[in-house]
């Protein structure tokens, strides 16, 4: 059965405050593990020497904490593994197999990936080839250093070509690296409207390597129980599936930015209601 210490608390929300301040609220909660998201003001690794990422992973192991997922902001920066452009490609690359050997650094053993931004004027078939290309370079970095990449398909706003479970399956299968696992977002997957999360199970089996387990009405990625998703179903699911991995708390609504440790605590509340 999942337990509550495979809830992951995340910092995307307490973008307002400091990162010392979320590490401190983390632990103050009481959760074991935290997904980081990469990207300023926080942790925009420009701004980080070698150095400093070692002083970070000090303050995380002070406060009883493990990062069990880097997540380089990868949807708003020009950033896009699927881009026509040989060299945007190649810098996005670039980008990735330096957040992997940071995570490496920070002793977090999974990296979240995403095929970026896939224009609507461009061959489908052409764009899937360069983010498989683009993925098998990345891997290669991954397979190095010990990390698991998790890759999360998007809605149709943010690419036509990655949408549902059966898109991560076919791309794992292609991509052929044993590194290379999927994602399930719970809110995602409802505003896309392919998929459910029996769907991900099904498709992915023992390739479903984490889960942004959020609420939405679809969208917003809510704190649970605050949207209209049926995450008790979704719950039991991955129970019933003997899901091991985490769920990640991605809360992303701006109404939680001025008191993020409520938004987190009434998460842990939800999660103390429905786990046996």
């Amino acid at each position: 059965m999942i337990q509550l210490n495979q809830v992951a608390a995340a910092n995307f929300h307490y973008k307002r405050y400091s990162l010392d301040y979320f590490l401190d609220s983390a632990a103050r909660l009481g959760f074991e593990n935290i997904e980081l998201w990469a990207s300023g003001p926080h942790f925009h690794l420009d701004y980080y020497t070698p150095q400093d990422v070692q002083h970070l992973k000090r303050k995380i192991k002070d406060r009883g904490l493990k990062v069990i997922c880097l997540t380089p902001e990868q949807s708003v920066y020009p950033i896009s593994i699927s881009h026509p452009d040989p060299v945007y490609r190649k810098k996005s690359v670039e980008f990735f197999c330096r957040h992997i050997e940071v995570a490496a650094l920070l002793e977090c053993d999974q990296m979240l990936v995403t095929t970026g931004l896939a224009y609507l004027d461009e061959d489908e078939s052409e764009m899937w080839k360069w983010c498989r290309e683009s993925l098998g370079e990345i891997c290669k970095t991954a397979e190095k250093e010990g990390i698991i990449l998790p890759v999360e398909a998007f809605t149709s706003y943010s690419t036509h070509v990655f949408n549902s479970a059966e898109h991560i399956s076919r791309m794992i299968k292609e991509v052929g690296s044993p590194n290379l696992k999927g994602l399930a977002d719970t809110d995602v997957m409802a505003v896309t409207g392919k998929d459910t999360i029996h769907d991900f199970i099904r498709e992915l089996g023992g390739n479903l390597g984490y889960v942004h387990f959020v609420d939405g009405n679809p969208g917003g990625h809510l704190v649970p129980g605050e949207g209209g998703l049926p995450l008790e179903e979704a719950l039991q699911a991955l129970n019933d599936s003997g899901y091991k991995g985490y769920l990640g708390l991605e809360l992303l609504d701006r109404r939680y930015v001025l008191d993020p440790e409520k938004a987190m605590r009434d998460s842990l509340a939800w999660f103390g209601k429905h786990l046996g």
